[in-house]
């Protein structure tokens, strides 16, 4: 019975692995064509992977947690259908094509298939019911063939391993296949003795305060306890690369209180029910639609242009901070826009976004309002140009002219700029034209 490996798919563009959580099949349990077999992660969503075919779950290659390279297989399905494929490949008839035959050279033949972790030829699998045992090895046999080729290991464990001065040989792999995964370096690391700081990078798992020792007492990474279960865990160090990163990025805030009176004005009527984040978010996306260096990039030689709006609208969930992109939102009316934004949160919230949202933003919001806070700092996300902070909306007394008193609604927002992008004038002209905006509600009913 022909044996269906069941791959880690590729859920986005810039995906190159992806994290089993569970497995909703046990193994020797029937599955259909478009069944759930399993659920994987990256480091942002969880999404469910689908049987191929109809069939039997016969082995699982990867177990919960394990950190699998995108094309490789997680599992194998039988299935009782011969040929998936049909008559696809058949050949035309008369052009002397025999079943069976094994001495053909034909082109298909002269292009070794590649394993996609070792970059190295690997022969083409065959169906597990027409491999003859003595085709096959002993471990004992296979164990001696594997120390002598180059050891299998994906791109980060290899660079993790030469960081240290590793030889990848003497790591035990653990992942399916016997992939060396970078978990695999790390945990050679920690099991060695201890390493001279000198040699191995922080970013290799033993981080620099890791070799410190105060009155004697060793401050290692490893003496305390990781806080936050696994996923939470991933976000975090997603987190963590982007700040690294932005801390390289010289940039500003400017900051200005929002006059916003008429527009709650406006929400008692044509834009009621609308949230204040939909309002200030859409009035964002105008603004950078007016300003092409701000919704642009910073290339090393100059500004480049986005060809499109993408704004990223922070979101807190039960496992840290993830920012959704909504594209283009200013070309949707305000009350679509934030039946959108409803829906995005929600579906971040559970872990069900599309993972094509995580990306293509030109520019963030962060908005903490909601918590009682009345000005932050947003940093960066790079390659954005811009990040819009919101605090709380609130009415405040202010002095006209004559010393009469009257209300006032407004927002305290800061503006930070890639200073490479912008300066401080163009900044403050940019928030001075976010403010005629919304001191014309009409713009915003699009």
């Amino acid at each position: 019975m022909p044996r269906i490996p069941l791959l880690m798919p590729k859920m986005s563009m810039t995906m190159e692995f992806g994290t089993v959580e569970q497995w909703l099949v046990e193994v020797g349990g029937p599955v259909s064509d478009g069944d759930a077999v399993v659920v994987v992660t990256t480091d942002k969503v969880d999404m469910d992977v689908e049987s191929t075919c109809d069939g039997t779950l016969a082995e699982i290659l990867a177990q919960s947690g394990d950190q699998v390279p995108v094309g490789e297989p997680i599992a194998y399905i039988e299935t009782e259908k011969d040929d998936l494929l049909g008559d696809l490949f058949a050949p035309a008839a008369g052009e002397g094509a025999s079943t069976g035959s094994t001495n053909g050279a034909g082109e298909a033949d002269s292009a070794a298939p590649v394993d996609a972790v070792s970059d190295e030829p690997v022969d083409a699998p065959q169906p597990a019911a027409q491999i003859p045992a003595s085709a096959g090895m002993t471990e004992a046999s296979a164990g001696m063939t594997e120390a002598t080729e180059r050891p299998r290991a994906v791109p980060l464990a290899r660079k993790l391993a030469a960081e240290a001065g590793i030889d990848l040989a003497s790591v035990q792999p653990q992942g399916p296949n016997r992939t060396i995964r970078a978990r695999d370096v790390r945990a050679a690391l920690e099991s060695a003795a201890p390493p001279n700081p000198a040699v191995i990078p922080a970013h290799a798992g033993i981080s620099s305060a890791a070799s410190a020792t105060s009155g004697g007492v060793s401050t290692s990474s490893t003496s305390g306890e990781l806080l936050g279960d696994a996923k939470s865990r991933r976000i975090r160090v997603a987190t963590a690369r982007v700040l690294d990163a932005t801390a390289l990025i010289p940039q500003f805030t400017v900051w200005r209180a929002l006059d916003l009176t008429r527009l709650a004005v406006a929400r008692k009527a044509s834009l009621k029910g609308v949230s204040w984040n939909t309002i200030l978010l859409r009035a964002y996306a105008l603004m950078l639609r007016e300003y092409p260096s701000l919704n642009g990039r910073w290339s090393g030689d100059g500004v480049r242009t986005n060809t499109h709006i993408g704004v990223a609208l922070a979101i807190d969930t039960p496992n840290g901070l993830l920012a959704p992109v909504l594209r283009d939102p200013q070309d949707l009316g305000i009350k679509a826009l934030d039946a959108a934004i409803k829906d995005l949160a929600a579906a971040v919230k559970a872990g069900k976004a599309d993972p094509s949202v995580m990306g293509g933003g030109t520019g963030t919001v962060s908005n903490l309002g909601s918590f009682g806070v009345q000005r932050f700092n947003a940093l960066l996300t790079p390659p954005q140009a811009t990040a819009l902070s919101l605090g709380t909306v609130e009415v405040q007394p202010v002095f006209d002219a004559d010393g009469s008193i009257r209300a006032r609604t407004v927002c305290e927002a800061g503006l930070t700029v890639d200073h490479r992008v912008a300066d401080g004038a163009d900044a403050a002209r940019a928030f001075a034209t976010m403010q005629e905006i919304l001191d014309d509600p009409f713009l915003l009913l699009g």
